[in-house]
């Protein structure tokens, strides 16, 4: 596990840190850490796996200092109203995420003062660390990607877009760490047994990335710096860890044939955290 203490307990020698607690078609988190502040993005796990998840990584969830969430579906919102009423964490999203969270009754049983709107592209700083989310094409009501910045490292979350545009490329560029997403086998989704109208949901611009369309992005903005990726939102039914990676890498291959020296490419895990890494 490449947490890279001193000691248990002691200081980072590094910046940043990531991991994912879960990420998958059936519910995503991820955890960016700093020596002083942990922040969630997404919170679609239930309560005690996110819970469980913190504690592994030696996190109380009490110590978060946010939540940010990247749209209203369940797969990224699962856990949320029982992780608010439990920790009392301040929840951050642009309005029209927030307005269709808060439109379940079941939320109110939250504190509606935890929501926060924030503005695309706007920088907000949480502790040491600085958030900006950017615009994705996703089939919600304003769905984000998010960016966490402190000093000269980054880290970026962005799964849930059905293409790869400009605005994602520029705001996802120069990270060194990133979750994002390679959903699905176009070929396992078009011989599956989904829906004709389910699969043309997930194949359109607001639909999931596939695995070709991810490499093809995680090439075209890769950088030496670019320490780590995970490949996140694997579709279970559509997809297989073992499928994803290998599509991704080939991408990789044919533009840079010496990625490998930088950086590592992995599958996030759908039901166990992945390993703490730092940059």
């Amino acid at each position: 596990m490449e947490i890279n203490l001193l000691l248990s307990g002691a200081r980072m020698r590094t910046k940043m840190q990531l991991c994912t607690i879960a990420s998958g078609s059936s519910g995503n988190a991820a955890m960016v850490r700093t020596e002083s502040t942990v922040v969630l993005a997404d919170c679609g796990v239930s309560c005690k796996r996110i819970t469980e998840g913190l504690k592994e990584k030696g996190v109380e969830p009490e110590k978060l200092s946010g939540i940010f969430i990247t749209h209203e579906h369940s797969d990224h919102i699962k856990g949320l109203r029982v992780f608010l009423k439990k920790y009392h964490v301040p929840v951050f999203s642009t309005a029209g995420t927030i307005d269709e969270i808060l439109r379940n009754p079941a939320m109110n049983e939250c504190d509606k003062g935890l929501f926060n709107i924030v503005r695309q592209e706007e920088k907000l700083t949480i502790g040491d660390i600085t958030a900006t989310c950017f615009d994705i094409p996703h089939d919600a009501a304003e769905p984000v990607g998010w960016c966490f910045v402190k000093d000269d490292k980054k880290v970026s979350v962005c799964t849930d877009i059905g293409i790869a545009t400009d605005t994602i490329r520029e705001h996802i560029a120069g990270s060194d760490a990133m979750v994002i997403e390679a959903n699905h086998d176009v070929r396992m989704l078009e011989a599956g047994s989904y829906p004709y109208e389910l699969k043309c949901r997930i194949l359109g611009d607001r639909g999931h990335l596939s695995n070709e369309n991810s490499g093809k992005l995680i090439s075209e903005i890769w950088k030496e710096n670019m320490k780590y990726v995970f490949l996140g939102h694997l579709s279970k039914e559509n997809n297989l860890p073992q499928i994803a990676l290998a599509a991704v890498e080939n991408e990789m291959a044919k533009e840079h044939g010496d990625y490998e020296i930088y950086t590592s490419i992995r599958t996030a895990n759908r039901d166990i955290p992945t390993d703490l890494v730092t940059v």
